[in-house]
């Protein structure tokens, strides 16, 4: 039996109330403490509660040293635990809480000590503060979680109790056979689900629908024979559509379908039940960053779905999802994304493109001060890199999960565009400068030639966990690799107006396979094959 072992806290609640009191948030009750294996007894003294990225990121006390000690290592204790909130609105958007003993051994706190290593989608009451919602989560392993994020309006009371009147008159659509499809948190309209959307309504297919917000200037000029299956993001149809739904196709996660790290119960139980046909069409070529990140898990074989498929590009990517997201060959559909049916490249193209992809880690910390994150200076060294005869020519697109805070920013001199739709800005491309986003792909289908700029990259591989890797490398990257903007400036000088290499764009047809604009009819076949769709 090992040392650390005998010495790794565990925590369980037995029983806890949350509320806030002088800008904390407290949580506090009862537990037992117990070691991970062995018979010693804790010293509660010597816990502190740190989260990945601040060590003492909340405060906890107990009721006594030792607690009421039970059997084999195991006591009965009272806890009470305090967390900042003002300090808590830096924190990454999901915090493990993790007892920290002698300063050396990390444990874990069971959210419910009742319900041993399993997790049921419990959190505590959701706090509010300058649109900044926290609250206390329970995830599938049981593992007490803070979640820090931008509130929503299923956060209230109110928005609450909508979520329950839909799902009990969603009662009344049981045994209709429903496809939802939606694109990133249903505010999106040009990814491979809206490409693949108008295929179907195309076929045929009345039973299938789109989730989305009909403001956004993508949809203005659909074709009426598209609109009619629109569903208006957040309307109630919205809600009840999803209780009711067994299949979704969709460029996101289920968890997209209604409110990304919605606090509901009732919407957690629906997305991670049993039963459920879905296929993930990606919203770019996932061979970049690894799939064996912690960070990235929500895109693994859930294995509890009636059916789980996944589009891929290529027999490389696809071996990707095999040896990292416990999938099977049979798991994937090769048939290349079908978003790139529509991607084109306007005669005269002339635009540099800046566009890394998002640091989740960073997304508090851009909330408080959008100049000092790692995100804003690499996109300074970028623009940097560009010669200035070049300048005009530069248009910086933010990531979508930030693009908001650069809204009225004035440091970049007009560069920065904020927009929900980048197929037209990607038709004028003629130069991506870019870190790993994804839209390297996409911008290099359509005969850019892509700059990477990797300073930063191995710092930002261990922030999505540890064994994260880029898939990329210096013997299958299809652009030049950069470490500094004198670099970047090199790279521009030699690739703006240039052809694309033939010895790269070998490389990049390994990955992505498909260039003949039939990737949408080989998935709607595979659709039918499966069961997801009926025989036309």
């Amino acid at each position: 039996m090992s040392s650390a072992g005998r010495q790794t806290p565990v925590i369980g609640i037995t029983r806890m109330k949350v509320w806030e009191e002088n800008g904390s948030l407290i949580a506090a009750g009862s537990c037992i403490v117990r070691p991970q294996s062995g018979r010693d007894y804790i010293d509660t003294d010597q816990i502190r509660i740190d989260v990945p990225v601040r060590e003492n990121a909340a405060k906890i006390s107990f009721g006594s040293r030792y607690g009421r000690k039970l059997f084999r290592g195991t006591s009965l204790n009272t806890f009470r635990l305090e967390i900042n909130m003002e300090e808590a609105r830096a924190l990454d958007i999901q915090n493990k809480l993790q007892p920290v003993y002698k300063g050396e051994y990390a444990g874990r706190i069971l959210y419910s000590a009742a319900d041993l290593k399993k997790g049921h989608n419990k959190n505590s009451r959701i706090f509010i503060h300058d649109g900044t919602a926290m609250y206390l989560r329970q995830n599938v392993k049981n593992t007490m979680f803070l979640t820090v994020r931008d509130a929503n309006q299923y956060d209230t009371p109110e928005g609450q109790q909508r979520l329950r009147d839909a799902k009990r008159r969603a009662r009344r659509l049981k045994g209709q056979d429903i496809v939802l499809m939606y694109e990133k948190n249903c505010a999106k309209y040009e990814e491979s689900a809206s490409v693949l959307y108008e295929k179907l309504i195309d076929a045929g297919y009345d039973n299938v629908y789109f989730i989305v917000d009909t403001s956004i200037p993508a949809v203005q000029n659909v074709d009426e024979k598209y609109k009619k299956n629109f569903i208006e993001k957040d309307s109630d149809k919205h809600l009840e559509y999803f209780f009711a739904c067994n299949k979704f196709a969709a460029t996101e996660t289920i968890d997209h379908a209604l409110q990304l790290r919605i606090a509901s119960k009732d919407v957690l139980d629906k997305i991670t039940g049993k039963g459920l046909m879905y296929v993930f069409l990606q919203h770019g070529v996932m061979y970049m960053v690894s799939l064996g990140s912690s960070l990235r898990v929500g895109f693994n074989k859930k294995k509890g779905y009636k059916l789980h498929k996944t589009v891929v590009s290529s027999e490389l990517e696809a071996q990707h999802f095999i040896d990292l997201a416990g999938m099977t060959h049979d798991d994937l559909y090769v048939t290349g994304l079908a978003k790139f049916d529509k991607a084109v490249r306007n005669p005269g193209a002339d635009k540099i493109i800046i566009m890394p992809t998002w640091r989740r880690w960073e997304t508090n910390q851009a909330r408080q001060d959008l100049h000092d994150t790692g995100y804003y200076r690499m996109v300074e060294t970028m623009l940097e890199g560009v010669p200035e005869e070049l300048r005009d020519k530069v248009i910086i697109l933010p990531h979508p999960l930030i693009a908001d805070r650069f809204s009225g920013d004035e440091s970049f001199g007009g560069h920065v565009v904020v927009t929900d739709q980048y197929d037209p800005l990607l038709r004028d491309c003629a130069l991506l400068i870019t870190d790993y986003s994804s839209i390297a792909y996409d911008a290099y289908y359509r005969g850019a030639n892509v700059i990477f700029y990797w300073k930063d990259k191995d710092e930002c591989m261990e922030h999505y966990g540890e064994g994260t890797k880029l898939m990329l490398n210096e013997d299958n990257v299809f652009g030049p690799v950069c470490m500094d903007a004198e670099d970047i400036c090199s790279a521009v000088k030699q690739r703006y107006g240039s052809n694309q290499d033939p010895h790269e764009l070998e490389k990049y047809r390994k990955i992505v396979e498909f260039h003949d604009g039939k990737n949408s009819e080989r998935i709607l076949r595979l659709l039918v094959r499966d069961g997801m769709l009926e025989p036309k």
